[in-house]
């Protein structure tokens, strides 16, 4: 695996958020997406001056890896064996669990976390998902934090049209089948596409334009520079000295001051 540079948009985009306290959605796809986990929370962490930002894992049953330690060196000795272990996805994927305060939640649980603060919220199981579920992780995220959508292997985003949500096992039957038409993934992935808050990205960190919206660069900086240029606002005036321009105004005011000798 060679090292390749960061899309700039993805940290502008980290940037900004911390700068306006605002939240930023990034929807990655691939099945190594949970790699990538990594990379967004070190930009956010680059880009605050504060602690290192907490994390809330949601997910629906397994999570694919160990969150024991001594489980995750014994399977590390192993692939290192068997000569699958990779250094540069593995050993920062380990640093990053060990080293970070990470809330690891089912999402029948996440009643539990009404109330907590995290830098960042990491949403795994995309089949899982419903927007109760939604609403109670996305707003335990502080402004400035990431909100992260890992989703499996897929072609297009359309393919999330016809996902089999875990909701909608209550409402296939004999009787219903044919009247049943999920739209909470057309509208939630139509969302995504209109939201200038979201970036999608793959499991490599390349960002996949769903709308125009996501092909702009988040120049921050330069627009803060092009305010600063301009210098400090004038100084105000008073109105004597600049109501005089204009005819009807400087006629009201000579009447004025002119009744105001003769008093």
């Amino acid at each position: 695996m060679v090292l390749k540079r960061v899309d700039r948009r993805i940290q502008m985009m980290i940037e900004e958020g911390v700068r306006l306290e605002l939240r930023s959605v990034f929807f990655v796809v691939g099945d190594c997406s949970k790699n990538q986990v990594v990379t967004l929370h070190h930009l956010l962490s680059n880009a605050r001056v504060r602690t290192r930002p907490s994390v809330l894992w949601c997910y629906k049953r397994e999570l694919g890896f160990s969150t024991h330690g001594k489980k995750r060196m014994r399977v590390m000795r192993r692939a290192k064996a068997r000569g699958i272990h990779n250094v540069l996805t593995d050993e920062p994927f380990e640093s990053f669990i060990s080293q970070t305060a990470i809330r690891w939640c089912y999402y029948k649980d996440t009643s539990r976390i009404l109330g907590s603060t995290f830098g960042c919220a990491v949403l795994q199981d995309f089949e899982a998902l419903t927007p109760n579920l939604l609403a109670r992780t996305i707003e335990t995220v502080e402004g400035g934090g990431l909100i992260i959508v890992l989703v499996g292997e897929i072609s297009s985003l359309r393919q999330l049209y016809s996902v089999t949500m875990d909701v909608h096992t209550r409402f296939r039957n004999a009787e219903m089948s044919s009247s049943f038409i999920p739209r909470f993934n057309e509208r939630f992935v139509l969302s995504l596409a209109d939201c200038s808050r979201c970036l999608v990205l793959d499991d490599e960190m390349n960002v996949l334009p769903i709308c125009s919206k996501h092909l702009a660069c988040y120049e921050v900086n330069a627009v803060g520079r092009a305010r600063s240029s301009e210098g400090p606002p004038s100084r105000l005036v008073s109105p004597e000295t600049s109501k005089v321009d204009t005819p009807l105004e400087c006629c009201c005011h000579r009447l004025c001051f002119a009744a105001e000798l003769q008093s």
